[in-house]
């Protein structure tokens, strides 16, 4: 299995920044709970935020085809990512992309990261924008979190491929393969409810970010 060479110990301003970003994700779906719990007012509160903050695909169609489109279709590139369908959903994302942050933020720094996040999370919806015919709206971070993953695969590809002997591109390729399969296990285990699209959205902006960032020598 590939082994990053050492790494700076995870910091207080790492773990902040995470867990920052999650807790937004975790108070946000908390609100959505207790409204349809009826325990604060706005039992639509859900669906009032999804069609302000969700990204919904047939506003894409609209704006690459240069007609009128709602002002929201800008920002919903990026505040997608801070939404999700439920605690499931909520926590799945949630587990998977604290550790993936705070892999990156220990190899990339703070203001890499950040702009990994923004990057990744605007991939992830231009894939389900150019790639999807679905019309329901589109929420999660799994555009970040495989995001994320790409950041990561690209930085292992650099090591393996800079250092020989450092690591196996056999395995390396594996792990590219498990990562498809997963993504067509789950497709079809939810029926074709899975946003691929903006995995694989956000896998190929985290890739090239970091082959951006990451020094050629």
């Amino acid at each position: 299995m590939f082994q990053f060479p050492p790494l700076p110990p995870v910091t207080q301003i790492h773990r902040q920044v995470a867990f920052a970003i999650a807790g937004v994700f975790v108070a946000i779906e908390l609100l959505f709970q207790l409204a349809e719990l009826g325990l604060i007012s706005g039992p639509q509160l859900r669906y009032e935020t999804y069609a302000m903050f969700s990204f919904f695909d047939p506003w894409f169609d609209r704006l690459i085809a240069g007609e009128p489109t709602p002002s929201r279709v800008w920002w919903s590139f990026l505040t997608y990512a801070f939404l999700h369908g439920g605690m499931t959903h909520l926590l799945m994302n949630t587990a998977a992309f604290l550790g993936l942050s705070l892999l990156v933020l220990r190899i990339f720094g703070t203001p890499l990261y950040l702009m990994f996040f923004a990057v990744t999370a605007i991939g992830g919806s231009l894939g389900y924008g150019l790639l999807s015919e679905v019309d329901a709206p589109m929420v999660g971070a799994s555009g970040v979190v495989f995001g994320l993953i790409g950041v990561l695969k690209y930085a292992e590809f650099a090591f393996i491929t800079r250092r020989p002997g450092a690591g196996s591109m056999r395995s390396f390729l594996g792990s590219i393969g498990a990562l498809v399969l997963i993504n067509v296990i789950l497709a079809v285990a939810m029926g074709g409810m899975l946003a691929w699209q903006t995995h694989l959205g956000g896998f190929v902006a985290g890739w090239v970010a970091a082959w951006i960032v990451v020094p050629r020598a």
